[in-house]
């Protein structure tokens, strides 16, 4: 009889134990799932550049290509075939994303650009701007924008009144730009953003990007044309001897 009573007492303790795995696994199955965290702690969110990938294809940050384009456009008078060679070299150099450091694409992040601000080892900004111009540009958001340097307005304007002698060269593409994109590309590479990529190679990346964003331009109305009278505004304000 005892042995007979252990038994079942045994069968009942496992029917309690499946029943409680039962109703474990049935709970977590229908707890929402928290969004996943960046190693900052932050809630990571979609990649927003990515958003337009399928039309457009790779196009950078959508939200900084209309900041580029309103800025040099309503204030310098730039057309948006100029401003899509521009943004296609970006593309390339830094996916258009002002708080980019040299080779941080997969740990990309606000603490890392100011962790890296005196690594003058490492290139900075939208347009990666190294060695002499990255120090005037440091300087400038010391100045202006309580060191802030990842600041695309703060970058904008250095590009368009402190970058010594490359607003003039800015200004001068900006001139001579015309309505083939993948040259705009090309052009702009050479005399302003001066990578060491060969012309074929700038023309299959850097242009074919300039390329997309164009597209992407045109279809959200940044169509803009060439206005010489704002272009002449473009100047150099810097009180440094323009390098």
């Amino acid at each position: 009889m005892l042995q007979i009573v252990k038994q079942l007492n045994k069968k009942f303790i496992l029917i309690i134990l499946i029943f409680t795995l039962i109703i474990i696994t049935a709970y977590q199955s229908n707890t929402p799932k928290k969004k996943s965290e960046n190693f900052n702690g932050e809630k990571s969110e979609p990649n927003r550049s990515n958003s337009k990938k399928n039309k457009y294809g790779k196009i950078g940050n959508t939200k900084y290509i209309k900041k580029v384009y309103f800025y040099l456009h309503n204030n310098y008078g730039f057309s948006a075939q100029a401003i899509a060679g521009i943004l296609g070299n970006w593309v390339q150099e830094s996916g258009i994303d002002p708080i980019a450091v040299q080779g941080d694409w997969k740990y990309r992040s606000l603490k890392n650009s100011k962790e890296n601000t005196n690594n003058h080892q490492k290139d900075i900004g939208v347009a990666q701007w190294s060695s002499k111009r990255r120090a005037q540009l440091i300087s400038y958001a010391n100045e202006k924008y309580n060191g802030e340097w990842w600041n695309m307005t703060c970058q904008l304007e250095f590009m368009t009144q402190y970058d010594g002698s490359f607003v003039e060269i800015l200004k001068e593409y900006s001139l001579t730009a015309g309505d083939n994109i993948v040259q705009n590309a090309i052009d702009f590479n050479e005399k302003w953003e001066v990578s060491a990529d060969d012309e074929n190679k700038i023309a299959r990346t850097r242009g074919s990007y300039a390329e997309n964003v164009y597209k992407y331009m045109k279809d959200n109305n940044m169509t803009g044309k060439i206005e010489i009278d704002k272009l002449n505004n473009l100047r150099f304000i810097g009180g440094a001897i323009a390098y």
